[in-house]
């Protein structure tokens, strides 16, 4: 990687306008008013940056730190300071990054905005963090080989500021960009972990330390966080934040991630689907549909189905160290997950499960062809408006015969787990519904291309658990 030495000298003249004030206290002081005044603020200050470092510049306020920001910022190539992004207030974010969804996606995950309810916001709607955030994703798309941020995190709590300046150092590093920010705040070395740190006292007083960067950081905050037994009523705190309903049904265990009284994050394990073809690929031990089959698979087998953290703490790891410090804890000898996020985010797969590529039938491909039929755009699908308008256009005959089959469909999605004893009652068709509830059903036949992913416990013991 290249090295560059800057040589930095700045210094700045005034002379004092003459006022009946200023002779004044030119009198009062002894201070001639004819003989201009010279600050050196820098002093043939040498400096090398190397491509890929992470350059940390703080100090007093208005002691010069934006003024170095500035002067390096004219002098390296291919530079961009957020102060020049262009963002629009007012699309959703989803739309105002990356040039196809594909694209969006990966760079808002990069930088922790991998909500499905974040993605659909606007800049504006967004909190001081999030947009922080977001002006990095606005940065990776701009192809710059150096970012420049002046004032950075000046304007955040402390524990976001700590979380951003870690998220951020993992991306530059990871993509081998440069990146100089300048603040008056001192306490993010830590996080930011600079190769050069660089405190700036008043007038020509200037500190310059090159650092080495340790092997394997965590975020200064990880070290604080406490794991957990939980509840519901813990999901429930932060179950507005997962894209996905509020109610969890089949519960096995949760945990939760703590920092004092506030919850970090949770994860749900449930139990799992008595059939997947994503699991047959892996072992045929649980093939058979028998009820001594859907035994040892609440025995031996449990699901991830929620893995949800606060938004501040998103981007330093925290969903892979709640799956890899959990799923032992949960004593069984396969975890599962099987996800939609799964395709753009590979927490899962850095805590240790396997991905594993299958066939899957298609539950809902016949009542999907008969809305196609009746003239659905399956793109559409996904919004309950579009299907209750579309509901309303039918006759009450043909509505009858579809809701019938949409419900039937999707009470048989939902009730797939194999935990017993649940009371058996009136099978329900379309009339026990509102067609509302029916329109939001629809949304649940859109196809979801879902990844399954395994993780088979190298410390389970058939015998200890018999």
């Amino acid at each position: 990687m290249a090295s560059v030495k800057y040589e930095i000298s700045k210094r700045f003249t005034m002379e004092s306008p003459i006022t009946s004030r200023t002779l004044a206290i030119s009198e009062a002081f002894g201070i001639s008013l004819d003989d201009e005044q010279t600050f050196t603020v820098y002093d043939n200050e040498e400096i090398t940056i190397t491509t890929g470092d992470i350059v940390y510049i703080t100090g007093d306020s208005g002691s010069g730190k934006s003024i170095l920001l500035r002067e390096l910022k004219q002098r390296i190539p291919n530079g961009i300071s957020n102060s020049e992004l262009t963002i629009n207030s007012d699309q959703p974010i989803i739309e105002a990054v990356g040039k196809d969804l594909e694209e969006a996606m990966y760079l808002l995950s990069l930088v922790g905005l991998n909500d499905a309810f974040i993605f659909l916001r606007k800049y504006s709607e967004l909190s001081d963090g999030q947009k922080y955030r977001f002006q990095l994703a606005k940065l990776l798309e701009s192809n710059a080989n150096c970012y420049f941020i002046d004032e950075y995190c000046a304007l955040l709590d402390r524990e976001t500021a700590k979380v951003v300046s870690f998220n951020i150092q993992k991306i530059c590093r990871k993509l081998g960009k440069t990146l100089i920010v300048a603040t008056a705040h001192t306490d993010l070395a830590d996080d930011l972990l600079p190769n050069l740190l660089i405190r700036k006292g008043l007038e020509n007083d200037v500190q310059v330390e090159y650092r080495k960067v340790r092997e394997n950081p965590q975020c200064s905050l990880v070290e604080k966080l406490e794991l957990l037994p939980a509840t519901l009523e813990d999901y429930y705190v932060l179950s507005r934040f997962h894209y996905r309903q509020r109610k969890v049904q089949a519960v096995q265990e949760i945990y939760k991630l703590v920092n004092g009284k506030e919850i970090v994050g949770v994860i749900v394990y449930v139990y799992p689907p008595l059939a997947l073809a994503g699991r047959n690929v892996v072992t045929s031990r649980y093939k058979a549909a028998t009820s001594e089959v859907a035994r040892l698979i609440n025995q031996e087998v449990t699901m991830i189905s929620r893995v949800v953290l606060h938004p501040k703490y998103r981007g330093i790891g925290l969903g892979t160290k709640l799956i890899k410090d959990t799923m032992p804890l949960t004593s069984k000898r396969y975890v599962e997950a099987l996800t939609v996020m799964g395709r753009y985010n590979p927490f899962n797969e850095k805590a240790g499960l396997r991905k594993v590529e299958y066939e899957t039938k298609d539950r809902y491909k016949k009542v999907r062809n008969q809305l196609i039929l009746l003239g659905w755009d399956m793109k559409m699908a996904s919004t309950r408006q579009y299907n209750l308008d579309k509901l309303n256009d039918l006759d009450e005959a043909t509505y009858k015969l579809l809701a019938d089959q949409i419900v039937t469909k999707v009470l048989q999605g939902r009730t797939y787990c194999v935990r017993g004893g649940g009371r058996k009652g009136k099978v329900k068709d379309g009339s026990d519904f509102m067609k509302e509830e029916v329109a939001s059903m629809i949304k649940e036949i859109v196809p979801k291309e879902k990844v399954y992913l395994i993780w088979e416990n190298p410390d389970w013991n058939m015998e200890a658990v018999g």
